[in-house]
């Protein structure tokens, strides 16, 4: 599968605030994560630079629900893609059923005087 060491955690994630969090509010969350230890020190560390850098914040911001997803997509064997396409075979029971929809569409010379006389 993947090895889950390899993929770098959200900066909320990190320090364990929300999207509206104050620069006041990441120092704290900082210090508390350095005490918890859930994350290496590097990792917290780099999770404070980029909430206090507007820029990182607006990526993280924006990665934050896909992050996770596409660090797993990096690691999946996508060698499937390489193999031939497969042949799909239809039923014959759908063979004309093009030409049976396009005859339910059409309306018959009867029906369009009854409409007219109904509905004129």
């Amino acid at each position: 599968m993947f090895n889950q060491e390899n993929i770098t955690p959200n900066p909320y994630d990190v320090l364990e605030v929300s999207p509206s969090a104050s620069t006041a509010e990441i120092t704290k969350a900082f210090a508390m994560a350095m005490k918890k230890k859930r994350y290496n020190p590097k990792q917290i560390a780099e999770a404070r630079k980029n909430l206090m850098d507007s820029q990182q914040r607006l990526i993280a911001d924006y990665l934050r629900p896909n992050l996770p997803l596409i660090q797993r997509f990096k690691k999946q064997d996508l060698s499937a893609l390489n193999e031939p396409i497969p042949l799909i075979k239809l039923l014959p029971e759908f063979d004309g059923l093009d030409t049976a929809y396009k005859e339910s569409e059409t309306i018959s010379e009867s029906d369009k005087k009854l409409g007219l006389e109904l509905f004129s």
